[in-house]
């Protein structure tokens, strides 16, 4: 039988000396992919509440954000407008959805207290974990996740935190999962009796069975990526439930020096080269583990010690765009300022990933420490004026008329309401035409701390100045 192999490559060499230099620098230099800011965002927070879905994606917008990723806590709750007012103000929209639990089992099937995953100890009040094995989980899952892409339009859905509890697991007694399930197709798949994992007298505790230990190890990996495989690319999964939308994975990032990667993958289930490889996806993120994030004095460059798992994921899957995750300010003493974000950005886009994303926009610390600025004035037809801000203005100081002043060579002009909705101020001006330019004086606005994480923050205020107010188009 003829090498046909050996043929097309000496084909192919005999083709490419053909081509000019010319072309094959144009074949070679395709241009980079660029750097793009990502922020995740809960619209359950009472920062979002009160207002429009529109003044919420124009405030994102005024931020220079072009990713906006939504984290769904249950999803039989969306803000369908809120996606459809993001992807109005030209941002991309991803449904960040977690895979081993969820934080709420309002309108849940009436069974789901038998997906639970079983700890070693300990439970989570707040957070209900699931069995990634239980088919009953899998399959209310996928037709829950169907129901989401079908109804909202987002360009991607990224399956975060699917994982098995904890990198502390056996100290805090989160370890998990234990359920007789998982017991079960343990002892189906490698032919042995479940170990133990709480009695160190006991002749099959996980400590004195290295090789056995090795193999439920490679069984809870295997759990991950079998869970992710069918979520995505399994009956009635994602991308059969609507072909062609983005899909990303997310895998743990952790400063342990040597031992990160076989930590994340004893404690946490975790390996993302298999990963990868299993579920196929168009995009994958590493999330910053709690035990970094917590860090008062962590370096905006921290990451540089996530190469362990970045780099083999480069060299394996070079065209896979691959993402960061940060949080901003889950905790009162690592909130993140203007400055640390700035670095962090700088350091990801040194470091080779496409984007980043910070969990939640309005946790950094310069929402505490900032007044609102003024990012664009927009005239409104039948004597109204727009004025849109960084961050949410207080009704206090926005809505008092008394706050603006109409200068204009009608001395009778006056703005006669002010209304705040999140980060706009609508203005109706009285004494005033649409064809009229004037100047605006602005005084002190303030920003909203009631409606921030910790609420022992004051109020900050910024005299805005004097505006100059054009004509309606």
């Amino acid at each position: 039988m003829p090498d046909f192999s050996t043929k097309a490559a000496a084909w192919n060499r005999k083709l490419l000396a053909l081509l000019s230099p010319f072309v094959l620098t144009l074949s070679l230099a395709s241009p980079a992919i660029a750097f793009e800011r990502g922020i995740q965002i809960d619209p359950g927070f009472p920062y979002y509440q009160g207002r429009s879905e529109a003044s919420i994606a124009e405030e994102l917008m005024l931020n220079d954000y072009t990713i906006v990723h939504y984290f769904i806590t249950n999803e039989n709750g969306i803000n369908i407008k809120l996606v459809e007012e993001l992807k109005k103000a030209g941002l991309e929209v991803w449904a960040l959805v977690l895979g081993n639990g969820s934080y709420s089992t309002a309108n849940f099937p009436t069974d789901w207290p038998s997906w639970q995953m079983k700890h070693l100890g300990k439970i989570y009040p707040g957070f209900t974990f699931f069995c990634m094995n239980n088919k009953d989980y899998r399959e209310w899952k996928k037709a829950s996740l169907a129901k989401v892409i079908n109804a909202a339009p987002f360009d991607g859905v990224e399956l975060a935190e699917s994982y098995l509890p904890e990198i502390n697991g056996f100290s805090s007694g989160a370890y998990a999962c234990l359920c007789d399930h998982c017991l079960e197709i343990f002892k189906e798949k490698f032919g042995e009796e479940p170990l133990n994992f709480s009695k160190p007298s006991d002749s099959r505790y996980y400590r004195r069975n290295k090789d056995l230990y090795e193999k439920w190890i490679q069984f809870r990996v295997f759990t991950v990526n079998d869970f992710l495989n069918d979520i995505v690319n399994g009956k009635g999964g994602l991308r059969e439930a609507k072909p062609g939308i983005m899909i990303s994975t997310w895998s743990l990032g952790i400063d342990e020096g040597k031992n990160s990667v076989t930590t994340i993958r004893e404690m946490q289930g975790l390996d993302a080269l298999s990963l990868v490889k299993t579920v196929k996806p168009d995009r994958h993120t590493i999330q910053t583990h709690w035990p970094d994030w917590v860090k008062e004095d962590l370096p905006p460059d921290y990451i540089k010690s996530y190469a362990a798992f970045a780099d083999p994921l480069k060299e394996a899957f070079p065209d896979l765009a691959l993402m960061l995750q940060t949080d901003i300010g889950s905790q009162m003493q690592m909130r993140r300022s203007d400055k640390w974000l700035e670095d962090f950005y700088t350091a990801a886009k040194e470091l080779g990933y496409q984007s980043v994303m910070s969990y939640e926009y309005h946790l950094a610390l310069d929402m505490y420490n900032k007044a609102p600025s003024l990012k664009m004035v927009k005239r409104l037809p039948n004597n109204r004026l727009q004025l849109s801000f960084d961050r949410r203005v207080g009704k206090y100081t926005g809505e008092d008329t008394d706050s603006y002043q109409i200068l204009s060579s009608n001395d009778e002009a006056y703005v006669s309401m002010a209304l705040v909705d999140g980060n706009r101020i609508i203005l109706l001006l009285n004494g005033i035409d649409d064809t009229e330019e004037f100047d605006l004086r602005i005084r002190e606005l303030q920003n909203t701390p009631n409606l921030l994480l910790f609420k022992n923050s004051l109020a900050q205020a910024k005299t805005i100045g004097t505006i100059h107010v054009l004509p309606l188009n």
